[in-house]
């Protein structure tokens, strides 16, 4: 397929198609390999996202790295607010007509180290943060979206990050011994963990009662 084939069919909606119809071999075809902790199924991720929104009771997610919007797709009906950022001009106009019929859904095209910070001020509540605008393993925003997330708001908000395979401390990236560290400093009480590739962390629920 061409390039141009290629970024058409990522602009039009039988791309979302393609990747719900895929999902479950992927999935499957993951589970069979003994779950690997690298690369996990994109349905694993969806379903961390699922998980954690449900559990702290969060209507509003917040995503760095919109890349092609299948992550907006497949959680457009389970949030009451999404907010996506995208640095790539192409990736985030094609997000904003996908999704242009929906008023809820906000593409916000730049750095999300530089955009994020705007962001935050307007949020009212705690959020889900979905972390994955990274330059594969060449660069990350990730230090300055930390910041901008726990400096800028009083919420517990459940932060979740892509890729922990990259947090090896090149380039950008914090190692996980540091990230951990930052996180047990600066954001005390809050649990950091990495299971199927997610960095997760968050504020451990009290027991009812």
């Amino acid at each position: 397929m061409s390039s141009n084939l290629r970024q058409a069919f990522r602009n039009s909606a039988l791309f979302h198609w393609y990747k719900n119809l895929s999902a479950p071999g992927e999935y499957a075809w993951w589970k069979m390999r003994g779950s690997p902790g690298v690369k996990a199924p994109h349905l694993t991720k969806q379903r961390a996202i699922e998980r954690y929104a449900r559990e702290y009771g969060l209507h509003v997610l917040i995503e760095t790295g919109t890349n092609y919007g299948h992550m907006i797709y497949v959680n457009k009906e389970r949030f009451r607010e999404i907010y996506s950022i995208e640095l790539d001009p192409w990736r985030a106009e094609s997000a904003r007509r996908k999704f242009a019929n929906r008023p809820n859904i906000h593409v916000l095209e730049g750095d999300s180290s530089t955009v994020l910070p705007k962001v935050i001020p307007a949020l009212k509540e705690p959020c889900l943060f979905w972390l994955d605008g990274h330059d594969f393993d060449i660069s990350s925003p990730i230090k300055q979206e930390l910041d901008a997330i726990y400096k800028q708001s009083p919420y517990d908000h459940v932060l979740l990050i892509d890729d922990a395979r990259w947090f090896d401390g090149r380039t950008d990236y914090p190692t996980m011994e540091e990230l951990r560290e930052k996180v047990s400093r600066e954001y005390p009480g809050r649990t950091v963990e990495v299971r199927d590739d997610i960095i997760r962390i968050y504020k451990p629920r009290k027991p009812a009662g």
